[in-house]
């Protein structure tokens, strides 16, 4: 039978808002939900709703396998997340700190002595896996709005193994909250080629033995839910009790073990209380800065939601081609356009056009075929990058006349590069 609470604050807003980026532990909590249970605010409104036993267990376990390398990754930009300040979650290269908040500082590079230009958290093992709704800071201004995350675009085998997996836990949201569930999902189908394969969500967060601090959730759906899954990586034996879902206001937490399900309010501020070890020793190869951190046990957790900003993307025509983030890209397309300023309108893209086709017209005068190739390369790749991001009732026109302008050039001379020649066949196929 499902339990319902109403739970009434046990801390002002001023009061919890003031402790962001620290930790509350276990004896803070005056509940601990270990059964299934609807939980309401003083308020009426929903905070939770908690499901035990309702997912696979060796299920979860495989999918932890599959995304337990991701996971560990860590990344400095969890903000208070990540808790306050401290040396010992701080990468190597930071040096002094400069002007340094509670959980965000800048701070002189260690190995160049320089300012940085963005303010740093604490590394935590986190990652991001589906969709983002922000550029790819590395293509500096140059990249879509929306795109996969490095994660599917440079693992997609392993992302259509764990695809199944979100599925479940999709249904287990429209089950267990389905007027959230609707709002959520309609909005993340109206981007569809930004949503998870027909589910409501975007994005997933995955966590490897990570103790978050203090902290509302932001960029998620306000009238949505996230939805936490907790997974055991049965590649690890350390074990370990605590690590539950605190909403410190409330005076509750949850404890989410392998197979259960909960959908909560993540704006709501909310952190875990501390891992407890079960083991007197360490088992496995773990870094100093893992045993310090305590980033060593066997919990892997997913957060599914739907990134609010998707909708800004409802109508771009074009997810861009994923780019390689390394300078010494292969990728020709990356190359040539990492050389230009993103268009912002069809008159700034077609100007570029022309400069680049007079290029080639200069190129044909010097007969080198290097240089033509060079000349070519840019033109086309400019513009099979951009082309459907413009698109008004001239476009039909011109990418008529860069068809025929592209066949006059090859018509031109004998040492095309086989590489162009292919991605203008393709090209070509796409349009016509």
């Amino acid at each position: 039978m499902t339990k319902k609470l109403r739970v009434k604050p046990i801390m002002t807003d001023k009061e919890i808002s003031s402790k962001e980026g620290e930790y509350f532990d276990e004896s803070h909590y005056t509940i601990i939900l270990n059964s299934d249970t609807d939980v309401y605010t003083h308020a009426g409104d929903l905070l939770l709703k908690f499901r035990k036993g309702v997912l696979d267990v060796e299920h979860g376990m495989e999918i932890a396998k599959q995304l337990k390398t991701a996971a560990k990754k860590t990344h400095e930009n969890r903000g208070a997340s990540a808790g306050e300040l401290d040396r010992n979650k701080l990468a190597n290269y930071i040096g002094d700190l400069v002007t340094p908040g509670k959980f965000r500082t800048r701070f002189k590079s260690t190995k160049t002595g320089i300012l940085s230009k963005q303010a740093t958290s604490n590394l935590s093992p986190s990652n991001i896996i589906g969709f983002f709704d922000r550029p790819d800071r590395n293509l500096k201004g140059k990249g879509a709005p929306c795109r996969l995350t490095a994660f599917n675009r440079d693992h997609p085998e392993i992302w259509q193994m764990v695809l199944p997996f979100i599925k479940v836990c999709d249904k287990q949201f429209k089950k267990l909250t389905p007027e959230r569930y609707k709002i959520q999902y309609k909005q993340a189908q109206l981007v569809d080629k930004f949503a998870i394969d027909g589910t409501s969500f975007s994005t997933v967060t995955i966590n490897y033995s990570w103790r978050t601090a203090l902290h509302r959730d932001a960029g998620d759906l306000v009238e949505g839910f996230g939805n936490l899954i907790v997974l055991k990586d049965p590649t690890n034996k350390n074990d370990y009790d605590g690590c539950y879902t605190g909403f410190p206001q409330y005076g509750i937490a949850i404890n989410v073990q392998p197979g259960d399900f909960l959908a909560m309010n993540v704006h709501e501020w909310h952190c875990n209380t501390e891992f407890k070890p079960k083991h007197t020793n360490i088992i496995g190869k773990w870094s100093n800065r893992e045993i310090v951190n305590n980033w060593y046990f066997n919990r892997l957790s997913m957060v599914c939601y739907l990134r609010e900003k998707m909708i800004r993307c409802k109508n771009m025509r074009s997810d861009k081609v994923q780019l390689l983030q390394t300078k010494k890209s292969k990728n020709m397309l990356f190359n040539v356009i990492k050389n230009y300023p993103r268009p912002d309108t069809y008159m700034e893209f077609t100007k570029k056009l022309g400069y680049l086709k007079s290029s080639i017209t200069r190129a044909l005068k010097t007969t080198d075929p290097i240089i033509i190739n060079l000349s070519v390369s840019n033109y086309y790749s400019y513009f099979v990058y951009y082309y459907e991001d413009f698109t008004d009732d001239n476009t039909p026109k011109n990418t008529a006349k860069f068809l025929k302008t592209l066949n006059i050039l090859i018509g031109k001379f004998n040492n095309f590069d086989s590489a162009n020649q292919t991605l203008i066949d393709n090209f070509k196929k796409k349009l016509l």
